[in-house]
């Protein structure tokens, strides 16, 4: 079996199309668009929810192939890997039916591939740290929001159905924390190397300064402090994470 799979041989029906995400954010800006969907309308959310489905398909992706890569990872975290595909495969289900809601369609904005480079670490403590903790974590901060704007506009099936989803992506965050702590158990740079790992995909996600410190009402992604301390992290991660923010590039 190819370990890591190229994103490009990733099995996908000919109405997805791919693209890389800075070509998406160009052409959006040529369109005089923000560089992503701003949820200022119900066609940004819809946007915002074909990418959140994607992102979802390929986490479901990355979970299975951690479950492959790693045959002498202990059983335990093979386990809950296997779950993570279980649990990616419901939030793929949701997020069809929020499309359907919305009143689009699978295909009808592009996939971004730049999810699936980043899970592809070919160390596991480095791939749960990049995934499991910034990953989900982005998404922590992402479907917060988006259940307050759910809120905000009256429509409840997108504010319970998003924050359902918010409950796993907090335990997998968890179960990050964890794997992180017992593989690297004993090995001080191999911890270091997955951190860093971690705080540089933080950075690539930070969205050119979208993903802020703030109110609900004053930033475009407030980061989900009390999500984030319900999943594990700490104030000095959560700190760190705000600085990092001030100087990060949008893709």
């Amino acid at each position: 079996m190819e370990r890591p799979i190229a994103y490009d041989k990733l099995a996908r029906e000919d109405r997805f199309v791919r693209k890389r995400a800075r070509e998406i954010g160009e052409m959006r800006i040529e369109q005089g668009l923000p560089p992503m969907a701003d949820l200022a309308s119900r066609e940004s959310i819809r946007e915002r929810v074909h990418g959140i489905l994607v992102g979802e398909l390929q986490a479901m992706e990355g979970a299975g192939r951690t479950v492959c890569d790693f045959p002498d990872a202990p059983w335990e975290f093979t386990l809950d890997m296997a779950r993570q595909v279980w649990d990616e495969s419901r939030h793929v289900e949701v997020y069809l039916g929020l499309i359907d809601h919305l009143g689009g369609y699978v295909g009808e904005f592009p996939e971004s591939t730049i999810l699936w480079r980043c899970a592809c670490a070919e160390d596991a403590a480095a791939r749960v740290a990049g995934v499991n903790r910034g990953l989900e974590g982005l998404a922590c901060d992402v479907f917060n929001q988006l259940v307050h704007i759910a809120r905000k506009i009256g429509d409840p099936i997108i504010e319970r159905a998003v924050d359902f989803v918010l409950a796993d992506e907090i335990t997998h965050v968890r179960m990050g924390s964890k794997w992180l702590n017992e593989l690297t158990k004993g090995d001080p740079e191999r911890r270091r190397r997955a951190i860093e790992f971690q705080e540089t995909i933080d950075e690539r996600f930070n969205l050119g300064g979208v993903r802020l410190d703030g109110d609900h009402e004053e930033v475009a992604i407030s980061i989900a402090k009390e999500a984030r301390r319900l999943a594990g992290f700490t104030d000095e991660e959560i700190e760190r994470l705000i600085r990092s923010t001030q100087r990060s590039p949008v893709y």
